[in-house]
C-alpha cells in the first residue's frame, strides 16, 4: 500500500515531533537517582528493611529522599504497619521504641550513604505520601 504524499509529509512531521519529545525527556532525566537508590540497595541492612527509602529528586547539591516519618503521622502508626507485632502498642511500649530507634538508626545511616556522594552536600526528606495511598491513608 502506497501512501500520499501528504500522508508521508504528515508521517515524517509525527515521528520528528515524537523523536524530539523522546530527546528532551531522556535529557530531563537525572540518573544520579537510579545511583543512588542501587548504592541503598546494595546495603544489606537497608535492603532488608520494610520501607523502601528512594532518591526523589538532586536541588543543587541536595538529594531529596523519601521517608515514611512525618508530623503529619506518628510514628506508632507507620511502624504498626510494617510490623504487626507493633500494633495497639503505646508508644512508651519498649519494643515501640525500639522499633523507632531502628528507623531512626536506618534514616540515619541512608542520609550518610547519600551524602558520601561527592555531588551531595545535604539531604532532604519528603513525606512519601504515594506509599500510605498505596495502603488506603491518604495523607494531605
Amino acid at each position: 500500500m502506497a501512501l500520499d504524499r501528504g500522508t508521508k509529509i504528515y508521517a515524517a512531521v509525527l515521528c520528528s515531533i515524537l523523536l524530539l519529545a523522546l530527546l528532551i525527556w531522556l535529557f530531563t532525566l537525572d540518573f544520579r537517582l537510579g545511583e543512588i537508590d542501587e548504592i541503598l540497595q546494595q546495603d544489606p541492612e537497608i535492603a532488608a528493611y520494610p520501607y523502601s527509602f528512594q532518591a526523589l529528586a538532586i536541588q543543587g547539591r541536595t538529594a531529596v529522599m523519601s521517608t515514611p516519618r512525618s508530623t503529619q503521622i506518628p510514628a506508632v502508626r507507620f511502624l504498626s504497619m510494617i510490623k504487626p507485632g507493633l500494633a495497639n502498642k503505646s508508644e512508651q511500649d519498649p519494643a515501640v521504641i525500639e522499633a523507632q530507634k531502628e528507623l531512626a538508626a536506618l534514616q540515619s545511616k541512608v542520609r550518610k550513604l547519600v551524602q558520601s556522594r561527592e555531588d551531595i552536600d545535604n539531604v532532604r526528606w519528603r513525606l512519601d505520601k504515594q506509599w500510605y495511598a498505596d495502603r488506603g491513608i491518604l495523607v494531605d
